[in-house]
């Protein structure tokens, strides 16, 4: 193929599968013409993972098989003739671990850069205008071209330590780079992206090497000190940015070159104590007590504390007190005709990425993967787009948005209207909400959330969710939002055997969540829904939400909500009573009620039998995960107004 036929830029990427690479490729799919020839170990893989990430569209890009360890990148002769049609190289490619032994660090990182040069140097030479531009994105810490740091700088600071090849390696290779760049002639611009997180709106940061371990030592309660003070921070850019960067490199006609440290300046950035008290808050974790020197703490883990807390000593290098020179990025940035965003906005979302991202998870999990994550307000969501009225789910306790995407996912396909799972403020991958009163914390980020939907609405809440979403309708005042109660919760429990833990400081009851047994969640969940479940769901359910309350935060989350449906709302009237007013719901009203017959630890609540369409089902609690293709059906023939009815009679499912 001669692809300079086309009258479009040509590109070779390599880490066109990475967190930095993926977003990259999306964006260039979506704002440009560029043709990418994209270097991959498996088409297929590749394929899939940028499919997952939202490329939709394929048209523009070749995968070329090909491997950065390998001599000459395991390239034929036929591919090498391929890539040397590209006017623009972007080499972003390298594993990211920083646990990297030597020889490996040496393959991936020298190996690959000598190779790419190699490939720059024979589009330099071969005619045809050359090489427009190579583009390299190397870490932040890289001593080259940042100020009067030389190479020898790095080279004394790294000598012979095995614990730092990572960093070595991808610094050698910059610099082996901007040596060849000077030796042919051609334009080089140097990306140093600082640690990487997740883009806006959602923060979801699969790169968990960086940030991550951070977030994990302090799910673990191995971060009790601020590491160095007040006089540090962690640098930290969102993946977005660094794509939105290339991609403006990549297109320029006339590159200048030069090095782009992608950072705040650091007095404009959260420093480590303020990055720890964001972190400990959003985890409902104790405050650092004080600081210790950075160096201490790296002699702690080379001594055997990184086995103990799994914090990698290495990964203590990004934290630092240095200035970064920003002067150059901040020029581009302006020719850009954008700002430095500013990260302390979007913290919250990471940190609960990050938090519901490392938490132990079931192996098998056949949750539907077509779906999207968005925001809405300050709740995270997963759904899909559609047509016509959306629908927004609210999920119960022992659960986050995942549980409730087979109904979603039913609810989409029968439908094709825009289907929306929220999490509840600190469930899932949601920020917790700073309201003192648990519940109305809950309600407001709810309200908040549906205020930025202002067409109609089908609202479906389970369990406590339900209650949540009946006083956010209540409150809201909304007129155009019809609602749906699954198993509803509020105070009709049936027996107070969570009333003693609920009674001890909330600390104590987190951690009695968050230490009960896989076996006894099976208990519980066999009791009311056993008969109604195949054995394998009780267990995975079981082994998930074990794992899902590991989190201190969503644990902590819990503990309120229980509180609030055990202890907190005595008043003369039920809730019920209070909010399940179908009076008070104007002209959309036309309430819905499905009540599970085989609940063992709720009651049905007499508020409801007013006004409300009601049906019976023959499961447990749970029946919305389990039983969702039938709780598709019951919400659908209800949204359609075919045969529900006020009299409790049983649909035919």
């Amino acid at each position: 193929m001669n692809l300079t036929n086309w009258g479009q830029t040509v590109l070779f990427m390599t880490g066109s599968t990475g967190f930095i690479g993926k977003e990259t490729v999306r964006q260039l799919v979506e704002k440009t013409n560029i043709h990418m020839l994209l270097l991959v170990r498996s088409e297929q893989r590749a394929r899939t993972a940028l499919e997952s990430y939202g490329v939709r569209n394929f048209e523009r890009i070749t995968f070329i098989r090909g491997d950065l360890s390998l001599p000459g990148l395991g390239l034929d002769q036929a591919d090498r003739e391929h890539i040397k049609q590209a006017r623009v190289l972007l080499h972003a490619g390298g594993t990211m671990d920083i646990t990297l032994e030597r020889e490996t660090a040496e393959q991936i990182f020298m190996q690959g850069a000598k190779e790419i040069t190699q490939l720059a140097e024979d589009i330099q030479h071969q005619g045809g205008g050359g090489l427009r531009h190579f583009i390299h994105v190397v870490g932040f810490m890289s001593p080259y071209g940042q100020g009067d740091q030389q190479g020898e700088h790095m080279e004394a600071n790294h000598k012979g330590g095995q614990e730092s090849a990572y960093e070595e390696m991808k610094f050698k290779a910059d610099g082996y780079i901007r040596e060849h760049a000077k030796q042919h002639g051609y334009p080089l611009s140097v990306i140093n992206p600082s640690t990487v997180v997740g883009p806006r709106p959602t923060g979801e940061t699969e790169q968990t090497g960086g940030i991550g371990i951070l977030i994990g030592a302090v799910q673990r309660g191995f971060m009790p000190v601020v590491p160095g003070g007040s006089s540090y921070w962690l640098p930290l850019v969102e993946n977005d940015v660094v794509a939105e960067t290339l991609v403006f490199l990549i297109q320029d006609d006339s590159p200048l070159g030069g090095t782009y440290p992608l950072l705040a300046r650091k007095e404009e950035s959260p420093d480590m104590k303020e990055l720890l008290n964001v972190i400990t808050t959003q985890l409902s974790v104790p405050k650092p007590a004080g600081a210790l020197p950075l160096s201490w703490i790296q002699r702690l883990m080379s001594l055997g504390g990184s086995r103990i807390s799994g914090i990698p000593a290495q990964s203590l290098a990004f934290i630092t007190d240095r200035t970064f020179p920003v002067q150059e990025t901040e020029v581009l940035l302006k020719r850009m005709g954008r700002n430095w965003p500013d990260i302390r906005e979007q913290l919250p979302f990471i940190i609960a990425d990050l938090d519901y991202r490392l938490l132990p998870k079931p192996e098998a999990e056949a949750y539907p993967a077509d779906y999207t994550r968005s925001r809405l307000g300050n709740l995270a969501m997963l759904g899909w787009k559609g047509e016509g009225e959306p629908w927004v789910i609210v999920h119960g306790l022992l659960q986050s948005a995942d549980d409730l995407l087979p109904l979603g996912s039913e609810l989409h396909r029968l439908t094709g209207n825009p289907v929306w799972i929220v999490d509840l403020a600190g469930f899932g991958r949601s920020p917790v909400h700073l309201e003192q009163d648990a519940f109305t914390g809950q309600v407001q980020a709810l309200i908040d959330a549906l205020s930025e939907m202002q067409a109609p609405i089908k609202l479906v809440g389970h369990s406590v969710g339900a209650s949540v979403a009946a006083a956010a309708l209540q409150l809201s005042g909304r007129t155009d939002v019809r609602l749906a109660l699954l198993q509803p919760v509020a105070d009709n429990a049936r027996d107070a055997r969570f009333k003693l833990m609920l009674r001890l400081p909330r600390r104590v009851g987190r951690l009695l969540l968050r230490t009960r047994s896989r076996r006894s969640w099976a208990r519980m969940f066999r009791s009311g829904n056993g008969d109604v479940i195949q054995e394998g769901g009780v267990e995975r359910l079981a082994e998930r939400v074990h794992g899902y309350l590991r989190s201190p935060r969503i644990a902590g989350a819990h503990v309120d909500l229980l509180r609030w449906i055990h202890l907190g709302h005595r008043q003369t009237a039920s809730f019920w009573d209070t909010y399940g007013n179908v009076q008070d719901m104007g002209h959309e009203a036309d309430p819905l009620v499905v009540w599970a017959e085989k609940e063992t630890d709720y009651y049905f609540p007499t508020g409801l039998h007013k006004g409300y369409k009601k049906v019976d089902v023959p499961y447990g609690h749970y029946f919305p995960v389990f039983q969702f293709e039938q709780t598709a059906e019951i919400l659908i023939d209800w949204a359609e107004g075919d045969h529900v009815n006020n009299k409790g009679q049983e649909p035919k499912l």
